[in-house]
């Protein structure tokens, strides 16, 4: 890993608030008041005088989203209120009944969601005439249109689509509001349902789950049930999870129309952090980079589109990572010298290494194996240096290296040609000349890589072959 420096704020701010206006009113709306709700008192990283919560979280560095995060692990539950005093003003009844539809469809049986949300993929449902919107069964759940659902139900029966009685019943629930609500009902969760049952019986409400299940219209919901809607309904479960159903369908969606050139551009980033290996470029014609979740998007959708979760990485290591856990972020400032945390070596397998690169192995110095890595993080009792270590087992650049002996039996040619006597002339040389050069410029001439360490991510390579150069004296410290 190689550490990233932060980027220009104000640059940082205006990439950010580019992305934040692409989010819907009804949704900025949304996922402010969460944030608001379940984060004013313990997440005091996020506050904002403008009421812009989810825009500061996107702005967070590093450090603070580590907060974030460890405190969301840490803490157990999250509770979900519906508790405005509900009137029959349409925008707070509208505002009730999406919340709690919200929380029916997070306690659905997971099966359930994907059979219908498969279907609907499959059958193109969402991309007709003037349908915009991608169909799930959250949208078929918080529908504002009639007129929508009923031209999705004319588009099925107009091409006579083969569909399942549980998907039927969804494409039709405008004409069949009961059956609906019982094959929901059926779907539930057990215990989701007996709490919420018990929080409508204490509230002395005569409203029953079915009862608002079978709630479609807003002119129906104002006039059969906001005399009888409780004022507060109160159930818990845990916030990972919460964050997760609430966040996930907007964020996830969104982060695909990030402009990811642009944010490689305002890093700086030229080589992957990750493995120091490969390049990674964008010009306005290409784009050789990745972005990775270091918190992955899907345990951690609320940080999808933070700036500083958002890692500039090459294929390969995107590709390994995939969901997997890291446990160093290159943006991470506790990690303040990573030349005394790791290093490479080199050792020959047979005597003839300088004229076969084949018979030389790269190392990294003071490796232990995977197995004591994985007994060493089970006992949460990982060092920092055996945290990069863990690292690099997942994204395998321990074998990657191997392929790169042909640079180190160059190292070893320039070690026999620049003799000391050599190097003290190249510097009386270049001395004369009209540019002062540093002994870390001269340094780089030699071996053609960075050699100081705040330079290893302007080249591939140039932290294997700065330790490897300075283990065999080619090149020496700084005087």
């Amino acid at each position: 890993m190689i550490p990233i420096k932060k980027s220009n704020s104000e640059q940082v701010y205006e990439f950010c608030k580019d992305i934040y206006e692409m989010i819907s009113e009804n949704d900025k709306e949304r996922l402010n008041h969460i944030l608001k709700d379940e984060f004013s008192d313990n997440f005091p990283e996020i506050q904002s005088d403008d009421e812009e919560l989810f825009l500061k979280l996107m702005t967070l560095e590093y450090k603070e989203l580590q907060k974030v995060k460890e405190r969301i692990d840490g803490q157990s539950e999250a509770k979900f209120e519906i508790n405005e005093s509900i009137s029959i003003k349409s925008n707070k009844c509208n505002h009730s009944l999406n919340k709690f539809l919200r929380i029916i469809y997070q306690h659905l049986d997971k099966d359930f969601i994907e059979e219908c949300n498969s279907w609907f993929k499959e059958k193109q449902i969402g991309n007709i005439d003037r349908v915009k919107d991608d169909i799930n069964l959250l949208i078929l759940l918080e529908y504002k249109s009639n007129k929508k659902l009923k031209k999705i139900n004319s588009f099925v029966k107009e091409k006579n689509i083969e569909i399942t009685n549980e998907v039927n019943i969804l494409i039709n629930k405008i004409d069949k509001k009961k059956e609906f609500a019982e094959l929901l009902l059926s779907k539930l969760d057990i215990s989701f349902r007996e709490s919420f049952e018990k929080a409508l019986e204490s509230s002395k409400c005569s409203i029953k789950l079915e009862d608002l299940l079978e709630i479609y219209g807003q002119e129906d919901f104002n006039k059969k049930w906001c005399p009888k809607f409780p004022e507060k309904i109160e159930y818990k479960v845990p916030l990972k999870k919460y964050l997760q159903n609430e966040f996930k369908r907007v964020l996830e969606t969104l982060y695909n129309r990030i402009d990811k050139k642009e944010l490689v551009r305002i890093t700086g980033v030229t080589v992957c952090p990750y493995c120091n290996r490969n390049f990674i470029n964008v010009t306005e014609e290409a784009n050789t980079s990745q972005l990775d979740h270091f918190f992955p998007k899907n345990e951690y959708p609320l940080f999808a589109l933070c700036f500083y979760n958002l890692i500039p990485s090459c294929y390969g290591c995107n590709n390994k990572k995939s969901t997997s856990k890291f446990y160093i972020s290159p943006y991470d400032e506790s990690i303040t010298d990573v030349d005394e945390l790791l290093m490479f070596s080199w050792k020959p397998k047979l005597a003839d290494f300088i004229n076969n690169s084949a018979n030389i192995d790269i190392i990294v110095k003071d490796d232990i194996s995977e197995e004591k890595l994985k007994q060493l993080e089970s006992k949460d009792e990982l060092s920092v240096r055996q945290k990069l270590l863990k690292d690099k087992y997942v994204i395998d650049t321990r074998n990657l290296y191997k392929l790169h002996t042909d640079v180190v039996q160059e190292l070893l040619w320039k070690q026999e040609v620049y003799s000391n006597s050599y190097k003290i002339k190249l510097e009386e040389i270049l001395a004369t000349s009209d540019k002062k050069f540093s002994k870390y410029e001269i340094d780089r001439m030699i071996v053609g890589y960075y050699t100081d360490k705040e330079n290893y991510g302007n080249r591939p390579l140039s932290k294997m072959v700065t330790d490897i150069s300075k283990e065999i004296g080619l090149v020496g410290e700084e005087e």
